[in-house]
């Protein structure tokens, strides 16, 4: 049986009418469209105007309403109560359409509008669920923008749930539906984005490069001052990552312009952070030094993180100089924060620790190294490179045979018991992102 859509279509097409024809003096071209489309139902007046603009009495069209009006109120009451922020609720009439729904309904609309009011109610399961319905019905009716939109916002819900690896799986193959389309969609951008934000959080970096690359060179869609940024920084970051530290710096520098020219400051901050670490990576420490000391006193009192962020850069910028007091203070001063997280906590006693061996307070090094012993006691995933080398290096110097023993012991014990680690690992840094 026809919808209700479908029969408006057939007879305007019979009558060889356009949809602005048919919408001429009582709707508009696009409403006529969802209509067409069974995206919205047309009121009982709208309905009688149509009949009589096709030359039909609005008892043609009785057939598929029977039965149907009450649903199509219920459906219409969900929209309403979703753009009014009332999920829950939209949510409950959702789930009161008779299933399966009667043929007036789109499966792929109804799973999208009732995923959206899960996720934005934070049920990132039943969201997530329900895009892949989305993704079932698009493939079913041969609606690959509907199975592009599943596999994407599919990935969001994946992502909210720490679900990372699957969102990548997915955002993957939002790519291939978008491809094999040959659809034109905005979504494209947002897919490409956040697929290069995963891949620069846990590799492959090469993948990260070249897909930000592909980005900045297209041009068959409009894109953001701050969009462009985040692409320039996601692409001096993945350069970085993989030893182009030129490009790196290159690109950093647009990042902090264009931050900069839209107004957003305490991006561009971050941008500028990274960029020091960029020049010290690249084998310019006394231009990094420089740049890092400008950005002192353009910090807003209140973000810790990001002064947290300046400091341990300085630190590791004065290490690269040999200013190891200097790189030491820098050290304690990012401890002294009220608030880090887990895994720059670790990589900060790991650094003063090894700072205080090179000079020669063994003391010191060995109460930063039990520090970071008690936290990855709690979080094992927080351990930094290099940890089990500066505990062998402090044990032998202190000259401990049952410390030495314990530390050997303990060594056999990870190797057994190997915790997950990131794919890859920025040189000797942990990068401060922006938001995106």
């Amino acid at each position: 049986m026809q919808t209700l859509g479908q029969k408006i279509r057939a007879l305007r097409k019979a009558r060889g009418m356009t949809q602005s024809e048919l919408a001429q003096g009582v709707a508009t071209a696009s409403m006529i469209s969802q209509i067409e489309s069974d995206r919205t139902m047309p009121s009982a007046q709208l309905l009688e105007h149509i009949a009589a603009r096709l030359g039909v009495d609005v008892s043609t069209f009785q057939r598929e309403l029977a039965g149907s009006s009450e649903e199509a109120h219920t459906y219409r009451r969900a929209k309403q109560l979703a753009e009014q922020g009332q999920y829950d609720e939209a949510i409950r009439h959702f789930l009161s359409l008779s299933w399966p729904l009667h043929s007036q309904f789109r499966p792929e609309l109804v799973f999208q509008d009732m995923a959206d009011c899960y996720l934005k109610s934070g049920d990132y399961v039943q969201a997530a669920r329900l895009y892949d319905g989305l993704v079932w019905a698009g493939f079913a009716r041969g609606d690959l923008s509907s199975v592009v939109r599943g596999y994407y916002y599919g990935a969001l819900a994946r992502r909210r749930l720490q679900r990372d690896e699957e969102a990548m799986w997915y955002l993957e193959r939002a790519r291939q539906a978008l491809a094999a389309s040959g659809l034109q969609m905005p979504l494209g951008l947002k897919i490409d984005m956040t697929l290069a934000r995963l891949y620069l959080q846990y590799g492959p970096m090469e993948r990260a490069k070249a897909l930000y690359e592909a980005i900045l060179a297209r041009d068959a869609e409009p894109m953001s001052t701050v969009d462009r940024a985040h692409v320039h920084h996601g692409f001096a970051c993945s350069a970085a990552a993989v030893g182009d530290y030129e490009c790196a710096i290159t690109h950093g520098e647009h990042a902090v312009e264009l931050h900069e020219a839209a107004g957003n400051r305490a991006l561009a901050m971050r941008c500028r952070i990274n960029l020091g670490a960029f020049l010290r990576l690249g084998g310019h420490a006394e231009r990094a030094l420089n740049h890092l000391l400008e950005l002192e006193d353009k910090f807003s009192p209140r973000d810790d993180m990001l002064r947290v962020a300046l400091d341990h850069e300085l630190a590791l910028t004065y290490q690269a100089l040999g200013q190891l007091d200097s790189a030491l203070r820098r050290v304690t001063q990012a401890l002294r924060a009220a608030q880090i997280g887990p895994e720059l906590l670790g990589q900060l006693h790991l650094l003063a620790a090894e700072l205080s061996m090179a000079l020669g307070d063994l003391d010191r090094a060995e109460t930063e190294l039990r520090a970071l012993d008690r936290l990855i006691s709690e979080r094992r995933d927080v351990a930094p490179p290099g940890y089990l080398r500066w505990k062998a290096e402090l044990v032998l110097r202190n000259g401990s045979t049952p410390d030495i023993l314990e530390l050997c012991e303990r060594a056999v014990s990870s190797s057994r018991h190997t915790v997950p680690q990131r794919p890859w690992a920025p040189p000797e840094r942990f990068w401060i992102f922006p938001r995106e």
